[in-house]
This record gives C-alpha cells, sequence and structure tokens, in this order.
C-alpha cells in the first residue's frame, strides 16, 4: 500500500468501487470483494445454501490517480453479491424455496 492509500477509509475501500446502486435496489447484497478463486469458492458456498450469486468486476474506470498504482491487482478482483432465491407466486408474495413450495 502506498502512502496516498494510507489515508483510505478502511470501512469503505475507496479505492474499489462502491456498492452498485442497481443491485442493490434489486435485493442484492455486497458481501465482499475477493481474487476469483476465493470468489468461485464464495459462488458455490452460497449456491449451496440457497443464494443466488453475482460475481461482479471491479469498475476501475473512474479509478483515482493516487490508486493507479494498483490498477494491476484490482483488474483481478470480484465483487460477490448475493440474494436469497425467491419463487414469485401469482398473488405476488415471495415464498423462500424452503418453505414448502
Amino acid at each position: 500500500m502506498n502512502d496516498a492509500c494510507a489515508s483510505v477509509d478502511k470501512d469503505n475501500l475507496a479505492c474499489v468501487s462502491p456498492p452498485d446502486e442497481k443491485l442493490i435496489a434489486d435485493g442484492w447484497h455486497r458481501r465482499f470483494v475477493a481474487d476469483a478463486v476465493r470468489a468461485q469458492e464464495a459462488l458455490e458456498t452460497y449456491s449451496a445454501l440457497g443464494y443466488e450469486v453475482r460475481l461482479e468486476l471491479v469498475d476501475t474506470e473512474d479509478l483515482r490517480e493516487e490508486c493507479s498504482g494498483c490498477l494491476t491487482i484490482l483488474k483481478q478482483l470480484r465483487i460477490v453479491y448475493t440474494r436469497k432465491i425467491s419463487v414469485r407466486l401469482s398473488n405476488e408474495n415471495e415464498v423462500s424455496p424452503s418453505a414448502g413450495c
């Protein structure tokens, strides 16, 4: 980590793109950022637990100049999003697949 990154809000990971507002509005939860191997493991684990999983590329389009040294590694990372799988019934109630449908 270079000196410019020392001032980054560690809880927000400002060098990594913020959560996708559209995905959040569609019920997705941003879980974490991982390398390709860990992201694939997360996909398999969350899927087995009954979640839909999306692996998104880190958006480096608007990368701050002081973070450009991290560009190579950021391009290798994936953002893991999940949401619980649900079934829509004709009356528009959502029911979890484990609820006996």
